[in-house]
């Protein structure tokens, strides 16, 4: 798990309920770093990933085991980077992620053209162990002077 913030991060089994536990670990934590004003953007992007991931699992005919998890598992976590919020997420299926843009009538395709719209930056990589990082950045006007004071009171 090279890399991976510990603290941010959530393991999840490979079911279709992933996303909603996903949607609220990001709330949390982006609430305990007092920017609600990323929360909505955020549920949304960390749901078309995860699933995503979940969908890369079960279209993956060879799923290996890896390092740090088994074949039926994913993570996601997240992390902050200045005001920019990256959020990651780990499928064990090493093909890349398919940007395309849907038509009016499909019923699905539209994940990774909402993370492509909304996110800062996006984008994938293979890390050694095995399966792919998907991975999307959000970047937050900075908190005002008041807020760390609070923040700092509060603690």
């Amino acid at each position: 798990m090279t890399g991976v913030t510990t603290e941010h991060y959530l393991e999840l089994s490979v079911f279709s309920t992933s996303p909603y536990y996903a949607r609220v670990h990001v709330q949390r934590v982006l609430e305990g770093w007092r920017r609600d004003d990323l929360v909505e953007t955020a549920r949304l992007l960390v749901s078309e990933l995860v699933s995503n991931a979940v969908k890369a699992h079960a279209s993956c005919r060879a799923v290996a085991e890896t390092a740090h998890l088994g074949p039926d598992r994913i993570w996601m976590d997240l992390y902050l980077v200045g005001e920019t919020v990256v959020l990651r997420v780990w499928d064990a299926d090493r093909n890349p992620p398919v940007l395309c843009t849907p038509g009016p009538d499909d019923e699905s395709g539209r994940g990774l053209h909402l993370v492509d719209l909304l996110a800062t930056d996006w984008g994938y990589y293979r890390p050694i162990p095995g399966g792919k990082i998907v991975w999307c950045a959000l970047t937050a006007p900075p908190l005002s002077p008041e807020e760390p004071a609070v923040l700092a009171r509060e603690h």
